[in-house]
């Protein structure tokens, strides 16, 4: 009876540390089991890299959030060995710890485990136009597809489930209160929000925003819609969902949130000169005050950045930026402001950073 205890008794044990990322200094072996084929910390980050157009060379590069080191090989590679396509337009975590990355132009889906090792993929059928971008509901995955649809996949099956036609050239997606947003581009023909609730999953209703929408986040329960603008000046503002009415509020051709504040650059390039300024904001949605960021490297001024995130467990800010030819970089900085440094993304175009712990 005493041995049978003392078993249960370690068998608790045992199944109390499965269910942390670790019971002790050493987390390793849990990430090995995961089908690792290198060493990874717990606090690790993986930055999606697009890559170019035909080129075949969108790829995934891992670093320790923590000492900010980096694998400096592409990790999907490393991990899978295959090439992950072109272009890599989307990386999302799932509530289950696993991530979805949308490769575009190659029209296929990832399923990848929380150390970068493909579990399944999918292809998108011809008829809906090349993925785009995703946001997670329930168990399921909603995706702007370049048909002009969002379609639904189940991520157990990975899947298509239905499909619901919007504006043409659908980008980027949101969920607020169970309803998806998304902008409908019509490369430079529309000026709408389409929104569809996900628990119909029927006709989409639709807002009027600016020519060409394209960026749209939700931050502290607002809706905040980016897009080229008639003059590709990058407006940006607040869409009411409620009113329906939309109110410009500054220029951002970048963006990302944390709490009740939305992070915003705006890269403008003379094209006669080609040369970038770009500034930096906060915009805070409690105050609806706008305060200019200090400590900007001066380098960093004049690049362009293509993405910009927020590691959650922190709060510190990671500008990514780019010159569309070679390996871009990734500028770190304090959730104070401060300027921690630059760490190099190993890649082309990198667009978007997600965090593990």
């Amino acid at each position: 009876m005493k041995s049978s205890k003392l078993m249960i008794a370690a068998l608790s044990a045992i199944a109390l540390c499965a269910g942390f990322a670790s019971c002790s200094d050493d987390d390793e072996a849990w990430w090995n089991k995961a089908g690792s084929k290198i060493s990874m910390t717990n606090t690790r980050a993986f930055i999606l890299n697009e890559g170019a157009m035909n080129k075949n060379n969108a790829g995934i590069t891992y670093f320790d959030w923590k000492a900010d080191t980096t694998y400096n090989d592409d990790l999907f590679m490393t991990q899978n060995s295959i090439a992950m396509g072109d272009v890599g337009q989307d990386i999302i975590v799932s509530k289950s710890g696993n991530m979805f990355v949308i490769v575009s132009n190659s029209k296929v889906i990832y399923k990848l485990n929380p150390a970068g090792v493909r579990i399944a993929n999918m292809s998108i059928p011809a008829e809906l136009g090349d993925p785009r971008y995703g946001v997670e509901v329930g168990n399921y995955l909603y995706v702007t597809c370049y048909g002009g649809f969002v379609a639904k996949i189940d991520t157990e099956k990975m899947e298509v489930v239905g499909s619901v036609p919007v504006g043409a050239n659908p980008e980027y997606i949101v969920e607020k209160d169970g309803t998806v947003y998304c902008t409908c581009s019509g490369w430079g023909k529309d000026q709408r929000v389409a929104a569809i609730d996900t628990k119909t999953f029927g006709e989409a209703e639709y807002f009027e925003v600016m020519v060409n929408p394209d960026r749209i986040i939700e931050v502290n329960g607002h809706i905040f819609v980016q897009g080229y603008g008639a003059y590709y000046d990058y407006p940006w503002g607040e869409l009411n969902v409620k009113d329906g009415t939309f109110n410009t509020l500054g220029n951002a051709s970048a963006w990302t949130s944390y709490g009740s504040k939305l992070y915003y650059a705006y890269s403008a390039t003379d094209w006669t000169t080609y040369e970038t300024t770009t500034t930096f904001n906060v915009y805070d949605t409690n105050t609806t005050v706008m305060t200019e960021m200090d400590n900007i490297p001066e380098d960093l001024r004049s690049k362009s950045v293509y993405g910009m995130n927020v590691n959650p467990y922190t709060g510190d800010l990671y500008v990514m930026t780019t010159n569309f030819t070679t390996n871009g970089e990734v500028y770190h900085f304090k959730a104070d402001g401060s300027y921690v440094g630059k760490i190099a993304s190993t890649g082309v175009n990198p667009r978007k950073i997600v965090f593990f712990n």
